[in-house]
């Protein structure tokens, strides 16, 4: 038996070796593909499976994919097999005869596998500073990255806001008004005065009359103030993250934090030519919302009324941003009491066409819209939740509004899961 010819058997196994590399060079798109859609499917399907829960009023979970890893083996194998026969033979005669017999045959054959064994960590979210977390405020510095994003301004209010406290002088009092961002938890008047400073926010946005700038912002800690001010107490302040500052009448120095924090800055011809246009509408009445805009755009945003309020004086506002777990449990829960509170023709006639909807809807059991494509959908305790939205709507900015706003939900729970470090407490002014 001869075995294959030596410059036979190394190109082909080169040539299976190339094989096998091209093979699993294609085969990457592929897996990454199909893990990325996995993924994708299930954590959409657990931000709705948590909104389902909280609709009904069950305590929501949370759950990180941690590490994929792919283990994939390759082998290759050739065989090879031969046999030959050499023979001579002569006869003589009437004459003479040789005959000569040379043959080979032989079988070659190439065989190769591949495949691959992946592996999920999966990471409950139940830790104590997980839940801390969840309970904090959410960072300003997420709603400054959004809304410089080009997010909706309406829609970054709606959904992280929790009310608006506003605070105006009269005469030697004060006046106090709390607009609540809730269908149930305020005062019918109060939620539509909401909306529709929610809607002015909005028309500022789209005319480009509303920016969000940072700044920095001294606080002063009672009891610091000194007259002369020297080097070692410059350093033990430096040490502790604390600044001195002059005092307003020069007189001496002040001990303080200084923070950066966010401001709205309107463009006052905007505002003139936005505020007219609301004023001609016939439904709702602006009258009472735009009186107070400037009270409004002069808020500061935080996540306490203690807050201290902008430098300049008069008005008083705090807008008390709400935890990510606040926001998963408004948001879930808004849609049935704001169908109840539509049913009011009052309030219908009180907020605008924009506003007259829940933050997100869910649940579209008995409505008559034809929906688009959904985003996702699950049953849970025999209801069916969808993220979709109804089609047929002209405006860019509310024809996605329900995918919209999951997929802010979405991005928020990725701050709170991935990197906790990112919620700490911060304040934005917000000041005209």
């Amino acid at each position: 038996m001869n075995p294959l010819p030596r410059h036979l058997r190394l190109p082909l196994l080169a040539g299976t070796a190339l094989l096998l590399g091209a093979c699993a060079t294609k085969q990457l798109v592929p897996d990454f593909a199909e893990f990325s859609e996995a993924y994708a499917h299930d954590m959409n399907w657990q931000m709705l499976l948590n909104l389902a829960r909280l609709d009904q009023g069950h305590p929501a979970y949370f759950m990180a994919i941690g590490e994929i890893r792919m283990a994939r083996s390759e082998s290759a194998g050739l065989n090879a097999s031969g046999n030959g026969s050499n023979g001579s033979s002569k006869n003589i005669g009437a004459s003479v005869t040789r005959s000569l017999s040379n043959s080979v045959s032989g079988a070659l054959g190439a065989s190769a596998s591949a495949s691959s064994n992946p592996s999920f960590v999966f990471i409950p979210i139940n830790s104590e500073e997980a839940a801390r977390q969840l309970l904090a405020p959410i960072s300003i510095d997420v709603f400054n990255t959004l809304y410089q994003q080009g997010w909706p301004a309406d829609q970054l209010i709606r959904v992280l806001v929790e009310r608006i406290e506003v605070e105006i002088p009269d005469g030697k009092q004060s006046r106090n008004i709390i607009l609540v961002n809730s269908p149930s938890r305020g005062t019918e008047e109060s939620f539509a005065r909401f909306l529709r400073a929610c809607e002015i926010v909005r028309e500022l946005q789209k005319a480009g009359g509303l920016n969000l700038v940072p700044e920095d912002r001294f606080t002063p800690l009672a009891g610091g103030e000194i007259t002369t001010l020297t080097h070692r107490e410059v350093m033990d302040a430096a040490d502790k993250n604390r600044v001195w500052q002059k005092n307003p009448a020069g007189t001496g120095w002040q001990l303080g934090t200084l923070r950066q924090t966010y401001r709205f800055q309107a463009k006052q011809d905007i505002v003139d030519k936005v505020t007219a246009n609301l004023r001609l509408s016939s439904a709702p009445d602006y009258q009472a919302s735009l009186a107070n805009l400037k009270t409004v755009l002069a808020a500061t945003v935080g996540t306490n009324p203690a807050d201290p309020s902008p430098k300049a004086p008069g008005a008083r506002s705090v807008l008390i941003l709400r935890s990510f777990r606040s926001v998963l449990e408004a948001v879930a829960a808004e849609q049935r009491a704001f169908d109840t509170l539509s049913a009011n023709a009052s309030f219908t006639a009180s907020v605008p066409s924009h506003q007259l909807r829940p933050i997100l809807r869910t649940d579209w059991t008995g409505r008559a819209e034809k929906l688009d494509h959904d985003t996702v959908a699950l049953d849970y305790r025999d209801n069916t939740y969808r993220i979709a939205d109804p089609l047929g709507i002209a405006d860019p900015l509310d024809a996605r509004w329900n995918r919209d706003v999951f997929r802010l939900l979405v991005q928020l729970s990725s701050q709170v899961t991935v990197d906790i470090t990112k919620f700490q407490r911060q304040v934005l002014d917000v000041t005209q």
